[in-house]
């Protein structure tokens, strides 16, 4: 069934476009969320990348994964989008500071326990730089100087926005009690 969702919009079919979109959006459309500040903007987002998986079916293997394949150009469609529209072009120098130290566990072990919806809401209220640089390392893998190359934020920048975001989250969390945390009081 997806492969001739495939072929038909390879071959410009609407009614096949409009069911890989579908099929699509429903695997992955989470993929995009935790690159947004809202669901407007994964929306857009989503439709961003989705031009570019429509655009680039034709160059995918045949038997390879779609939804590996369509993921990572949703992603970075996502990093492109940041990177083209920076509102500042400032450079944060970051802080060398303790106060922002978590410890990897415990952040790791808080999230795990989180339901997937919930986590795309809290990231959502971090600033635009902490989601994204948070989404890239936690999320999708990237390590520090990848960020640097696909975004312009400085490593050592990086790294402080991620502790940063971490410790937003732990506070946002341990402070929110309509969140269920399995092993708090439960």
């Amino acid at each position: 069934m997806l492969t001739e969702f495939i072929q038909g919009s390879i071959l410009q079919d609407r009614k096949a476009q409009h069911q890989l979109y579908s099929y699509t959006y429903k695997k992955l459309v989470a993929a995009v969320a935790i690159y947004a500040k809202d669901n407007s903007e994964r929306d857009w987002l989503f439709n961003l990348g989705m031009m570019r998986v429509f655009t680039n079916l034709k160059n995918l293997e045949k038997d390879s994964n779609y939804l590996g394949w369509a993921r990572t150009l949703l992603v970075r469609s996502a990093i492109d989008h940041y990177r083209k529209h920076q509102r500042h072009k400032d450079k944060l120098t970051p802080l060398q500071s303790t106060e922002y130290s978590i410890s990897s566990t415990d952040f790791d072990e808080m999230m795990n326990n989180l339901e997937t919806e919930v986590v795309i809401k809290i990231l959502q209220k971090l600033p635009e730089k902490e989601r994204l640089v948070f989404s890239m390392y936690e999320i999708d893998g990237y390590g520090h100087a990848e960020i640097q190359e696909l975004t312009g934020i400085n490593k050592n920048t990086s790294k402080w926005l991620l502790a940063k975001a971490k410790k937003s989250l732990k506070i946002f969390i341990e402070s929110s009690p309509h969140i269920n945390r399995p092993g708090y009081g439960q």
